[in-house]
């Protein structure tokens, strides 16, 4: 695999126009990501923001807390780009997929890793480095289903058009990972080690319209790891 390959599709103009009129504030927040959110946002709280965009997070936590710390790491130039200059006072890191040396084994608060993991091949080296990160929360999503897993680009796949319009042929789709509700919770045992408390909602739902695959629904499912001891 070509992580360039990646880098490139996150880079396209469709996409960073999605991102100036979408996922900008607190009232772009799903509700089974808010589910989560809405009680880990507290003042002074550290975050890292795995697949960060144009760091809409950081503007969500602008609108709730206060004295916080933000970091937001992507693998496109472009959007940590834009990010930079709309919220020149938080971190933003470019990134090569895989690589988290630029963190220096910092730890956060609260590790948040949305919208990605079903849309690259080595989503389970993320899981395994956005857990390593997080000396209390993670909170991430999957698309799930009862069936078999599907994780071949060739049978299933995401066109990256988000405008509506016809991709140029040098623009590469990316994998729609669909994962075997039963080996997602497997995964996340295996790589989230001694975690305290696991809690998901989960909600079925239409694939994007944007995919291409065998399965006419999903299971979005999103996740609350926690570290530590609980009451």
């Amino acid at each position: 695999m070509n992580y360039h390959t990646n880098a490139k599709a996150w880079s396209h103009d469709s996409i960073k126009r999605y991102y100036d009129k979408n996922r900008v504030s607190t009232k772009d927040v799903y509700t089974s990501e808010w589910v989560f959110l809405k009680d880990k946002l507290k003042n002074g709280i550290k975050v890292l923001d795995i697949g960060c965009a144009k760091g809409f997070m950081a503007n969500v936590l602008q609108e709730n807390v206060e004295n916080f710390t933000y970091v937001g790491i992507d693998i496109s130039k472009e959007m940590i780009t834009n990010a930079k200059e709309k919220f020149p006072q938080h971190t933003f890191f470019h990134v090569s997929e895989g690589d988290y040396s630029l963190l220096n084994n910092e730890q956060f608060d609260l590790v948040i890793c949305l919208g990605i993991l079903h849309l690259h091949e080595t989503w389970r080296n993320t899981l395994l480095n956005a857990w390593q990160h997080t000396k209390s929360s993670l909170i991430f999503d999957l698309r799930e289903t009862h069936e078999a897993s599907i994780e071949d680009k060739s049978i299933s796949k995401f066109k990256m058009n988000f405008d509506g319009n016809d991709v140029a042929a040098d623009v590469p789709s990316l994998p729609y990972n669909i994962i075997n509700t039963t080996e997602a919770k497997k995964t996340i045992f295996s790589l989230c080690d001694n975690f305290s408390k696991m809690a998901h909602y989960g909600y079925v739902h239409p694939v994007s319209e944007l995919a291409v695959t065998p399965i006419n629904k999903v299971i979005v499912n999103v996740y609350c790891i926690e570290k530590g001891n609980i009451s």
